[in-house]
Parts: C-alpha cells; sequence; structure tokens
C-alpha cells in the first residue's frame, strides 16, 4: 500500500462544547503556505462557533430584554430541588459564573452588597457554567453566599445557551413577573452602581 503523502496532515483541535471540552480532528489542506494555514484557521473558527451555540434551536429567538426568562438548570448545588420560580411578584438577579473565573468573584460581592442594601426585596440565583457539584461546594465553602442566594447547576451547558449566556460573568434581571429587564455581560467598572440602580427602578 503506498505511504500516504507527508503533506496529508491533520490537526487536532480542542473547543468548549455543550458537554464539556471536545476534541476534532481537522484535516490539513495539501497545499501548504499561508493559504492552507487560513483555511485550517478557518475550519477552526467555524467549529468554535457550532461548540458554544450550544444546544439552541434555530427556531428559538433570541433572548433579548423583553424576553420572558427560560427555563433555569433543574439541579441546585443542595440537592434535587426544583428551581426557584421567577415570576413571584418581585425582581430576581439570575447570575450565570464559574468558579474559576475572577470577575465573577467581584461581581458575587458586588451583588451581596446590593441584595443586603435592598433588604430583601429582591431574590438571587446563581448559575453555575459547567462544573461538578464538588468544584462549586468546595468554592462555596470559603466563599459565603449572599443571604438567601440559590445555586444552581448547569453541568451541560443548556441553561446558558437557552439564556445566550456567552460571556462570565452575566447578569440577568428579571421583572416580577417573569420578564428579563436589564442584561449585563462581563464585569467592569460601573457594575456595582448601574445593578444597583437598575434594581431600585425595578422595586420602586
Amino acid at each position: 500500500m503506498a505511504a500516504r503523502p507527508a503533506s496529508f496532515q491533520a490537526t487536532l483541535f480542542r473547543y468548549p462544547g455543550p458537554g464539556g471540552w471536545t476534541f476534532a480532528r481537522i484535516p490539513a489542506p495539501k497545499r501548504r503556505g499561508p493559504r492552507g494555514s487560513l483555511l485550517t484557521l478557518l475550519v477552526a473558527v467555524g467549529l468554535v462557533v457550532v461548540a458554544v451555540a450550544g444546544e439552541v434551536r434555530a427556531d428559538e429567538p433570541p433572548v433579548v430584554i423583553g424576553s420572558r426568562a427560560p427555563a433555569l438548570p433543574s439541579t441546585a448545588l443542595e440537592g434535587d430541588r426544583p428551581p426557584p420560580p421567577l415570576a413571584t411578584g418581585r425582581p430576581t438577579v439570575v447570575d450565570f459564573f464559574a468558579t474559576w473565573c475572577e470577575p465573577c468573584h467581584l461581581a458575587l460581592a458586588a451583588l451581596g452588597r446590593i441584595v443586603a442594601a435592598e433588604g430583601g426585596r429582591i431574590d438571587l440565583v446563581l448559575v453555575d457554567v459547567g462544573e461538578p457539584r464538588e468544584t462549586v461546594a468546595a468554592f462555596f465553602a470559603h466563599h459565603p453566599l449572599p443571604a438567601g442566594a440559590r445555586v444552581l447547576l448547569d453541568g451541560d451547558r443548556a441553561a446558558a445557551a437557552r439564556w445566550g449566556q456567552r460571556r462570565f460573568p452575566t447578569t440577568f434581571l428579571v421583572d416580577g413577573a417573569g420578564v428579563i429587564r436589564h442584561i449585563n455581560r462581563g464585569y467592569g467598572g460601573g457594575y456595582e452602581a448601574r445593578l444597583g440602580g437598575w434594581l431600585r427602578s425595578m422595586t420602586k
């Protein structure tokens, strides 16, 4: 049998999938040089786009301000308790985070101060994305939760896909009727003041 041409190679590419890191073998083009490298790069970028899209169906509308809040994960950190309802008559903060994300730690501290300042007039739901229960439990053993906060586990990233979460952290403010009123993607200067102002306007 003839030997495979040396120009036919494959690149092992690692990308985040809905259930965790996924590996794909991308055949390299036979033509070497800038064009071949560009083609391989475009294929890799395409895989990332597909992977990040998660399990959102093509016919599902994007989550935007004014959308009804999608379903939350069904698994809670403290056990298989049902997710909290979002149409409770008072605002709910839904924050998607990961324990390895340093900006998420800052956002969590800010949310704790906001919740305390509001005196129990808002609910806080933290959704951990893509990590096992043991990792999340170990994190909160050293980082106390804000009073009344619930932690849900989105191990397969399905909820993150439904909500359109693409950055860490992503914070959604849901009104008492279960409608998304504000979305904050990422963490930066003004995060605490901005979310605090939004929530005060929602609790008037």
